[in-house]
């Protein structure tokens, strides 16, 4: 049964609805048998006494040795039960906390894909995530077994105590109460662990990505190059000593109260033993039953005293964590993020941007001001500018990833929002500077660019054809696999490719894509100028038949484009060919002359 998120507030009776859909047979095994070792426990208090009652009457000649055999095997089943529900409560729970992590982690990780652009570039919501997705599994496992056993030691309290309240009343009704104040103080220490665990995970996401920076195989060669290990260290040991000593402050407090409760539940625990023996004496309750009330009591007030305080503490964390999983899955989505794109081609014609305002969520600096262009069909198109000037932001409002702007921006002269998530995939493709290396094979790394035909035999002709053009067909048909090689080093027979090899793989999985406007925004931008300039040559040359857009703030490649658009404070500042913009002799041409010496 899969899992969906819905957007709703997560109470308390969810610490059992959401085990039972991650596994139903396990989350129902797992009760009964906590409910049948709470009962177990309960069933010992009148069998150890009648069983020790027993056994003194037959040593006195008063009862047959055959009356108490009965009761003894009786006494090994409920001790029997106890030792073996052990292991069955195991199994059941292993099996949870494996389907939880699975289930749970497709649902967070659908999730996650169809969140809102703005979320993914906010460092809050990271923060959410973290706590939020973080060994779901073990959470999962661990809220419905905290559930579970405060019905055990419930069944466990409610039993005994009535076997109390049958002989010493006033003794049950002292032990009920002193229940109350522990499991206030426990849940509301837990409460504020999870506050604290909160506050510290900022500083854990920070020390754990240094963790990665010292350690992983993509840091080694400049690890050595630099020798900057023993800084960094530094740096990871200042954030994991902040995170740990936010939670070391919060335990302190929450041990404080609870083990104050200890010290009055161990002193309860002699006093109801001496109180028990009075009506012990004048015969108001037996030998056998004053044993075995007097160890269940001690058994009971310990067990509230930690095993009880305990889970609840957890619990009030499993609370906190109920109100994370609310903020998550109500945070905001993009419709049809996760849509293939439309398989039906649709043609471009133009693109306009109409008095475009836009500001980035959380932020008061305008990026785009009153923007205004025009881009139509067939035609290459660079935008340059300094870094910061809005080219990027450009892009991410064309392919829909932010939509709250002002103004009109329109494709084929119609809005762009009026379009699905799956259209624009269809009408735009791109290639960033940060693009991502896949650790799949060579050719599902290129194949997925077009994903509607990723295994057709005329995507498979295309890919060659690609790969032959940009100079890789030899070098990657020489791997030990082929094509088929897995890259990367997560499989035992895979390989690593140069960063350049890994820009053009990337290049090619653009340009496999059947997109109508391709997009390069500054993939290139950790190379050499020349060598960038040749690259975008033969991007160019390959992609002759489509509309291109070139973001860069190096300029060698803009000769290029049939129209440049400078974009400067937010807007376009001049529009024209190379020839045009440098005969103008404005922001363009000191920009080209200032880089020129960078391609001679």
């Amino acid at each position: 049964m899969e899992i969906k998120l819905k957007q709703t507030k997560y109470r308390w009776w969810d610490f059992i609805a959401l085990p039972f859909q991650c596994d139903p047979a396990a989350t129902i095994a797992l009760g009964v048998q906590k409910a049948l070792t709470g009962i177990s426990a309960v069933v010992q208090v009148p069998v150890i006494a009648k069983l020790i009652d027993l056994a003194i009457a037959s040593t006195q000649g008063e009862a047959a040795f055959e009356e108490v055999l009965p009761w003894f095997f009786l006494l090994v089943l409920c001790v029997g039960w106890r030792r073996i529900s052990f292991i069955v409560g195991s199994f059941f729970s292993k099996r949870l906390q494996v389907n939880a992590g699975a289930k749970m982690g497709i649902a967070f990780t659908d999730k996650r894909s169809r969140l809102h652009y703005s979320h993914i570039e906010n460092a809050d919501t990271w923060n959410l995530i973290k706590r939020v997705c973080t060994k779901v599994d073990e959470t999962v496992s661990l809220m419905i077994q905290r559930v579970y056993n405060l019905m055990v030691y419930s069944i466990r309290i409610f039993g005994v105590l009535f076997f109390v309240f049958t002989q010493v009343w006033w003794i049950g009704l002292l032990t009920l109460l002193l229940c109350i104040p522990l499991i206030l103080v426990s849940f509301k220490g837990g409460d504020k662990n999870y506050k604290s665990s909160k506050e510290a995970a900022q500083y854990d996401r920070r020390h754990q990505y240094l963790a990665e920076v010292l350690s992983n195989r993509e840091a080694a060669n400049e690890r050595t190059l630099f020798g900057y290990s023993d800084h960094v260290n530094e740096d990871w040991y200042d954030q994991f000593e902040k995170a740990r000593k936010i939670r070391l402050k919060a335990n302190i407090r929450l041990m404080r109260s609870v083990r104050g409760g200890s010290v009055v539940t161990t002193i309860l625990s002699a006093f109801i033993t001496v109180a028990l023996i009075f009506p012990t004496a004048d015969g108001s309750i037996t030998v056998g039953m004053f044993i075995a009330l007097a160890t269940s009591m001690y058994d009971l007030i310990n067990m509230v005293g930690s095993e009880m305080t305990k889970a609840v503490t957890q619990l009030a964390q499993f609370g906190g964590y109920f109100k994370d999983l609310t903020e998550f899955v109500a945070l905001s989505e993009t419709a049809g993020a996760t849509d293939a794109p439309e398989k039906k081609p649709i043609g471009f014609r133009s693109l306009e941007f109409k008095n475009v305002n836009f500001t980035y969520p959380n932020t008061d600096t305008p990026i785009l001001k009153n923007a205004n262009f025009k881009m139509e069909s067939g035609i290459q198109y660079a935008f340059v500018g300094v870094n910061g000037s809005g080219k990027t932001t450009i892009t991410k409002l064309i392919t829909g990833l932010y939509d709250q702007y002002e103004g009109e921006i329109l494709i084929n002269e119609k809005e762009l929002r009026t379009y699905t998530q799956s259209e624009l995939k269809a009408i735009f493709c791109g290639i960033y500077q940060d693009f991502a290396k896949y650790y799949i094979s060579v050719a599902e790394n290129i194949a997925i660019g077009n994903i509607n035909q990723m295994d057709t035999e005329e995507t498979k002709a295309q890919m060659d054809a690609l790969l032959k053009r940009l100079g890789l067909y030899d070098d990657l048909s020489a791997l030990p696999e082929g094509l088929k090689t897995p890259l990367g080093k997560i499989q035992d027979n895979g390989v690593d490719l140069s960063g350049g090899q890994w820009q053009k793989l990337a290049i090619a999985r653009t340009l496999i894509n059947p997109a109508p406007v391709l997009i390069l925004d500054e993939p290139t931008a950790a190379l050499d100028p020349i060598s960038e300039s040749k690259l975008y040559e033969q991007f160019e040359e390959i992609s002759q038949d489509k509309t291109s857009i070139f973001i860069s703030h190096r300029l060698g490649s803009t000769k290029l484009a049939n129209k440049i658009f400078v974009i400067n404070d937010g807007c376009v500042a001049e529009a024209g060919s190379h020839s045009e913009l440098m005969a103008l002799e404005g922001t363009y041409a000191q920009m080209y002359e200032s880089q020129r010496s960078w391609y001679q």
